[in-house]
């Protein structure tokens, strides 16, 4: 079934012929006032255009959203500026509202200078395919995806919509990835934003798929207010529901993964520390290689801890790949057989347990395959 927008909001996705296969690559949102909005954005300082573009416009209402895949406008100088301007321009006019009130994504290749002038020729058929239905929104922001990638959680007598690109270049701070979500619940910029933060700070930036940092991350949060004041923690949850959601699908649809890497880490001092290093785990190129071999090499797992953590004492460490304890604090098991059994699923659990304290966090990341390499080896052609 069809998932649609919050009553508010409608979208399109259209072909401006950037892909040179004729497939969507231009998308439109659309809200039908301007409306609060919150957002977060890649940390790199080779952020692209349109990244500045859209956060400047922080604080103030949005009414649209122009996003194409195909070209990320990163590194492309002043003409990148101006193309992210110039973007923001047309949809201005055709909508009848200030320039201020449009923001701007791309994604794609870094490096190439933005065909600007194509997509401001398909706006009027953009504009005038706008509907409810995520669905041809969701596949113009695709790039290597093999997928589109949607969630909706009710939340109240309001709901959450997201939608979501990312397949490879997904690392935390921001783990190329853009996300795009819609509430009808009406919230005031400054909470929306408090929202928007802790979601993506247990989901986005608890993802790994390469721990390459992109130029282009953006998560942006809409929220049209057609159906009241909603409960503040009632809606924090949803939109972390939504994004955790979109975040495990794309490291589903990882370039060339074959299994999904769940690694839970307890015991920390806090969540903070626990998420660290489950990252470094997932940024370990030599274990996500092993997962693909089915090799329960926990030594990679332990030298990626002690490379986060160098204080971590091995004696308060115990690590099982599934159910299968690997290393008892401080004391390595013999016996690996029902650990190679437990990584040959599509579904990989690694636990590890490093003192007595409070702090716990997830990290999913994917297998390092050989299509992946292939894949990233002809990234630009």
């Amino acid at each position: 079934m069809a998932v649609t927008w919050p009553e508010g909001a409608r979208s399109a996705g259209v072909a401006c012929g950037i892909k040179p296969g004729g497939e969507r690559d231009l998308g439109l949102l659309v809200l039908d006032r301007p409306s609060s909005w919150a957002g977060t954005f890649t940390r790199n300082a080779a952020a692209a255009a349109p990244v500045h573009w859209s956060r400047s416009r922080l604080g103030t209402p949005a009414r649209a959203l122009v996003v194409n895949s195909g070209n990320a406008n990163a590194c492309t100088g002043s003409s990148g500026a101006a193309a992210a301007r110039e973007e923001a321009d047309a949809v201005a006019r055709h909508l009848s509202c200030h320039r201020e009130e449009v923001l701007v994504a791309s994604t794609g290749p870094i490096g190439v200078r933005l065909p600007v002038r194509d997509i401001v020729m398909a706006l009027p058929t953009a504009v005038n395919a706008l509907e409810a239905d995520v669905g041809p929104f969701s596949e113009s922001i695709l790039t290597t995806d093999t997928r589109t990638k949607v969630a909706r959680v009710p939340c109240s007598s309001a709901s959450v919509v997201g939608v979501a690109k990312g397949a490879a270049m997904l690392a935390p701070n921001m783990a190329t990835m853009l996300a795009f979500l819609v509430t009808d619940a009406a919230v005031d910029p400054a909470t929306l934003q408090k929202v928007a933060d802790s979601a993506v700070d247990a989901s986005f930036n608890r993802i790994s798929v390469d721990a390459c940092e992109s130029t282009n991350d953006s998560v942006f949060i809409f929220a049209t207010g057609t159906a009241g004041d909603a409960d503040v923690d009632a809606l924090g949850a949803a939109t972390t529901d939504v994004c955790r959601d979109l975040a495990t699908k794309m490291v589903e649809d990882a370039e060339g993964a074959s299994k999904l890497v769940r690694i839970r880490v307890e015991g920390s001092r806090d969540d903070r520390v626990a998420s660290a290093l489950g990252r470094g785990i997932a940024s370990s190129v030599l274990w996500r290689a092993a997962v693909f071999g089915n090799d329960p090499n926990w030594g990679r797992v332990l030298a990626a801890l002690g490379a986060v953590d160098r204080t971590l004492d091995l004696a308060t460490v115990s690590v099982a790949i599934g159910d299968a304890v690997v290393f008892d604090k401080g004391e390595p098991v013999v016996d690996l057989a029902a650990a190679r059994r437990n990584m040959e699923g599509p579904e990989v659990v690694v636990v590890c347990d490093v003192g007595g304290g409070p702090g716990a966090a997830e990290v999913l990341t994917a297998d390092l395959t050989p299509d992946y390499v292939s894949l990233n080896a002809i990234g630009t052609t």
